[in-house]
């Protein structure tokens, strides 16, 4: 067994994998998320986390081992590995993603960690660790400890679309009814398309219902049911990374639109009919804070820090859905 001492923390190797040993590791499930950080992808029992909590840069190289049809990213000639044990691992028909995890470990800023210095291999991981436990027989133990299998996740999805970002409409007289005319612009064309897009997936056309300011007032908002199975079969068609990159990418925007947007933009065949860049992707979700932060100023470390942190993962999401 080789040892490394850091900072009286042991570091060892098993398996051919990381594995931390640490006093601080027996006490890490009793301690509170640090930083702003809530999320829970970035939260779990992880090697990387944990790193990224309590531990600095301690290797030398990164590289790629290639093994029969995939790549493994290595550290120092030790694979990766994600939440639940498995390599960090990807088919030689995703080599760019490859490059780039690599490129990810090899470029950290600094000898520091966090968690915003590696959002490919937090959505990899996630790829991986969810397509091992959606095979027959898994431990319902480490189906929990991703959050719930595919029905759990996919019901939890759909949520987001009652509330959904693109269909929150604010009120005419807000900002001089400028913010409602750029909502008008941008958004009704997506409803139309997402509308026609979903009732492929129906009995007959569907309408999706809007939060109108001006109409509803303060109120919650629902679908109907027609639309929600809808939605329901449309994410039973996505293969598990697809499936992986919509959930990062609800999260990120509140908005199941964006990312049905996202997906089908990268997707070699689409029948969607409209093609975003991920920019354009980014301003829908972040419209109603553009207008707040060029009325009443930027707040630093608050508003920048999030500009930068949904652009991040919705790049970060379109990277790891494209596919040769």
């Amino acid at each position: 067994m080789i040892k490394v001492s850091l900072r009286k923390n042991t570091l060892a190797f098993r398996n051919n994998g990381y594995v931390l040993r640490s006093s601080l590791c027996r006490t890490y499930a009793s301690l509170s998320p640090l930083g702003v950080d809530q999320t829970v992808e970035n939260n779990l029992q992880t090697e990387t986390n944990r790193l990224a909590k309590t531990f600095t840069k301690f290797w030398d190289n990164v590289t790629l081992n290639s093994d029969n049809d995939a790549l493994t990213v290595a550290l120092d000639n030790k694979p990766i590995r994600t939440s639940l044990g498995h390599t960090l691992t990807v088919p030689k028909s995703r080599e760019l993603l490859a490059i780039m995890l690599k490129n990810e470990w090899s470029s950290l800023p600094n000898l520091s960690i966090k968690p915003h210095s590696l959002p490919l291999t937090s959505i990899v991981s996630r790829c991986i660790d969810l397509e091992s436990v959606s095979k027959p027989g898994c431990d319902p133990d480490l189906v929990s400890k991703i959050g719930g299998d595919r029905v759990k996740l996919s019901e939890a999805l759909l949520r987001y679309l009652d509330t959904d970002t693109l269909l929150c409409f604010s009120p005419h007289a807000e900002y001089e009814g400028t913010l409602r005319s750029a909502q008008n612009e941008m958004y009704l064309p997506i409803i139309s398309a997402i509308e026609r897009f979903l009732s492929k997936f129906s009995s007959g056309p569907l309408r999706l219902q809007v939060l109108d300011a001006d109409l509803h007032g303060l109120r919650g908002n629902a679908q109907s049911e027609e639309v929600r199975e809808a939605a329901r079969k449309y994410l039973n068609t996505l293969n598990l990374w697809d499936f992986t990159v919509f959930e990062k990418t609800v999260l990120t925007t509140k908005s199941f639109i964006c990312a049905i947007l996202l997906l089908e933009s990268k997707a070699k065949c689409s029948s969607l009919n409209m093609k975003l860049s991920m920019e354009e992707i980014a301003k829908c979700a972040t419209l109603e804070t553009i207008y707040q932060t060029d009325r009443w100023g930027e707040v630093e470390d608050t508003h920048d820090v999030d500009k930068r942190d949904v652009r991040r993962n919705i790049n970060a999401a379109a990277i790891v859905a494209y596919e040769e």
